[in-house]
């Protein structure tokens, strides 16, 4: 018996985690998006190129170091001749085998200027990934609760299915005593066609939005996931000043305008060194023959050198740059004015519109007590022969209307306050 009992227990943990498992959060959607998505692995990857390009170009610190080995056949062979005797000057076989070292001691700066413009890019693409995993979670929170109205909308739907299917039968009992018409059922018929064509259009809607957020979050197609959230919604006050200052300091965009704006200055910085001198070493040491008095024997030999390379004339090239670089300096800064302008009417706008969609709850919320109070009063009258069937049948419709507007209601402020926070560019991962 008791272990009957322990069997039963670990069954009913494993039903209860596996109902866990299967139902799916908000924050876990959004988590399953940004780490299954490939366009958040494709953003991600383009920080490892730019990593990549950095120590490309911090090699340019480092020496280049080469081993070079030759073979040169000559002839004819440069000789001497003193009376009788002939000497060579070169062998006929040159063999040259070594080792090499080229540096640049010194260059103004410009291999730094070049590492720190390398560097401003991957903080570029560093916010680039905040930019599309905001877009994407907010795609991904869009889709789970069109999901969660599409579902609650069909619910309602099937009440007033339902509820006419109810009134049918009412109303063919009434055609049975003389006291209603085949009218009245006739047109209660075309009341439920209408209302089973509009569920059949939900549904399709909802198996697209499924479809949709298993796309972004990379369940399987097949799987039959629950969603788990609150469909509700609380009001709040909001500060528009405090607000704005906070999304100057999040928003990806403006990350991305002042990354923008620091790579030109470095950009004019580089270009501004282009006419600036390099002191190089460069060092070599192996073995050749050639060397007197024995030319075919192989010995060690070594060279060393200091240069320096000046520019004096590039075709303008230095001054074209400079003035690209200038030119990208002011295209630069008006991006981030108008980036500015762009996050202070989004903020501007969802605060108006977050306000709007939560004042339409209220609004809602009356219409559907009154269609309520309403549908009860035609009920009755509807019986007492008062109201005609198409009166209460509109009383119906108008409950249920009101009822799939007050969840529109909550669906648009919900949304509304996700993309308030979306504008202000608050961390919704």
């Amino acid at each position: 018996m008791l272990r009957l009992l322990m069997m039963f227990l670990v069954a009913l943990q494993f039903i209860n985690a596996q109902s866990v498992q299967d139902s799916l959060t908000v924050k876990n959607a959004i988590d399953l998006t940004l780490k299954n998505y490939p366009l958040i692995q494709q953003a991600t990857e383009r920080i490892n190129v730019a990593e990549a390009k950095i120590k490309e170009q911090q090699s340019s610190l480092y020496p280049i170091v080469n081993a070079n080995a030759s073979y040169t056949r000559i002839g004819p062979i440069p000789a001497i001749v003193f009376g009788s005797e002939t000497f060579e000057l070169f062998p006929a076989n040159n063999y040259d085998v070594n080792v090499s070292l080229f540096h640049t001691l010194y260059d103004f700066g410009k291999r730094d200027a070049m590492i720190d413009l390398t560097k401003s890019l991957k903080q570029s693409e560093i916010d680039n990934v905040d930019f599309v995993k905001s877009a994407l979670a907010f795609q991904t929170v869009q889709t789970f609760y069109s999901i969660l109205l599409l579902q609650r909308s069909i619910a309602v739907k099937d009440t007033d299915i339902a509820n006419l299917n109810d009134h049918l039968s009412f109303t063919n009992k009434r055609v049975e005593t003389g006291s209603a018409t085949d009218f009245d059922v006739l047109t209660t018929k075309v009341r439920i066609s209408n209302a089973e064509n509009q569920k059949l259009d939900l549904q399709n809607l909802l198996d697209k939005q499924n479809v949709l957020l298993k796309k972004l979050t990379g369940i399987s197609y097949e799987s039959d996931t629950k969603l788990s959230g609150d469909f509700s919604f609380h009001r709040f006050n909001v500060n528009k000043d405090s607000l704005l200052e906070v999304a100057f300091q999040q928003r990806p965009e403006m990350k991305l305008a002042l990354d923008q704006e620091n790579s030109a200055h470095l950009q004019k910085n580089l270009a501004g060194l282009g006419n600036m001198p390099s002191l190089n070493v460069n060092l070599s040491y192996g073995f050749k023959n050639g060397f007197i008095p024995n030319l075919d024997v192989l010995r060690g030999n070594w060279v060393a050198g200091v240069g320096v390379s000046v520019p004096i004339f590039n075709g303008f090239r230095t001054s074209a740059n400079e003035e690209e670089a200038d030119a990208n300096i002011k295209v630069s800064e008006t991006h981030t004015l108008q980036v500015k302008k762009d996050i202070t009417a989004e903020v501007q706008q969802a605060i108006e519109d977050l306000k709007t969609k939560v004042d339409k709850i209220s609004a809602t919320e009356i219409q559907v007590n009154y269609a309520k109070e309403s549908i009860k009063r035609a009920n009755l009258q509807y019986k007492n022969g008062v109201v005609t069937n198409l009166d209460l049948l509109d009383s119906e419709n108008s409950l249920e209307m009101a009822q799939l507007q007050y969840l529109q209601a909550i669906y648009d402020s919900i949304i509304s306050n996700y993309n308030l926070k979306k504008a202000v560019g608050d961390v919704i991962w």
